[in-house]
């Protein structure tokens, strides 16, 4: 195999490596997408299940003469938890943002590197072909 050869067969490689970073980039979003989606689905079944408690809770305190303090710490309970719940959202969200952001500089580091190599490689082609033009003119 001759020079020029060898450096196809590179290119072809590094265009391959192109393409799997492409792809491997694609379904690593796909899942920190899915992430946030999973993420905003449980907050809102929570939100929904306490505000379906809430309600239950405000009509069972209408209907009941008794006492109303452990009324008053069941509906403070569900407030304790609809916040614990929201600062958890954030967290976890903050974490997604973070993987996100991570993935998306590593993706742009190995793209620009892999690029690099590629333009290398069509300068040799380049090269070659220009030093093969100029033995013919000889």
């Amino acid at each position: 195999m001759d020079k020029l050869e060898e450096i196809q067969v590179k290119i072809k490689k590094q265009e391959e490596g192109l393409w799997s970073l492409e792809d491997d980039y694609r379904t690593a979003k796909k899942k920190i997408e899915e992430s946030y989606e999973s993420l905003d689905h449980n907050r809102s079944q929570l939100t929904r299940l306490y505000e379906e408690f809430e309600n239950i809770a405000y009509d069972f305190g209408r209907q009941k003469s008794g006492d109303d303090g452990e009324h008053h710490q069941f509906l403070m309970l569900l407030e304790s938890y609809s916040s614990e719940t929201s600062s958890e959202y954030l967290r976890q969200y903050a974490k997604i943002e973070a993987k996100d952001e991570e993935l998306q500089t590593q993706y742009r580091k190995e793209r620009s590197r892999l690029e690099k190599e590629l333009e290398e490689s069509y300068s040799q082609i380049k090269a070659l072909y220009e030093l093969e033009r100029g033995q013919k003119k000889c």
